[in-house]
């Protein structure tokens, strides 16, 4: 099915302009191809998040390109292209994406061995989502003990 899925995409890609859902089903196409995330080409899944960010310039696809360059560039990179992000779209401070970008922020700066920013990072999600399981995991993650 991934073959056929992969080979859809290809056949349509010549076709008209690029729209939303043919890079969706681009992105979900590369990481289908690749046989283990360390294999996947992060490079062309960063690239092609720019390229939907263009078009659907909304908060949950701008953290998923930090996501993709960290994976692709490193965690610095990310972090950088995150705080860049954050200045001009207000990411951190948004109800709607505050608490995804603040979880984000808080691994990329935990898989940089910056454990106590990370920390506070990882508690400012926990505080700002309803769902306990992700709560009890954030504050985990954080080094706090359980309730």
């Amino acid at each position: 099915m991934i073959a056929e899925g992969t080979a859809l995409i290809e056949a349509v890609w010549q076709q008209g302009s690029v729209g939303p859902y043919r890079l969706q089903a681009a992105i979900a196409a590369v990481h289908d191809e690749a046989p283990s995330d360390r294999e996947t080409d992060w490079p062309q899944i960063a690239a092609l998040y720019l390229a939907l960010e263009h078009l659907e310039p909304g908060g949950p696809v701008m953290l998923a390109r930090v996501v993709a360059v960290a994976h692709a560039y490193g965690e610095q990179q990310a972090l950088d292209l995150l705080d860049t992000l954050d200045r001009a779209h207000g990411l951190l401070a948004n109800p709607l994406t505050a608490q995804r970008a603040h979880a984000v922020r808080a691994h990329l700066l935990a898989r940089s061995g910056r454990d106590d920013v990370a920390r506070a990072e990882f508690l400012a999600a926990a505080d700002l989502t309803a769902n306990d399981v992700e709560a009890r995991y954030l504050r985990d993650r954080a080094g706090e003990p359980p309730a």
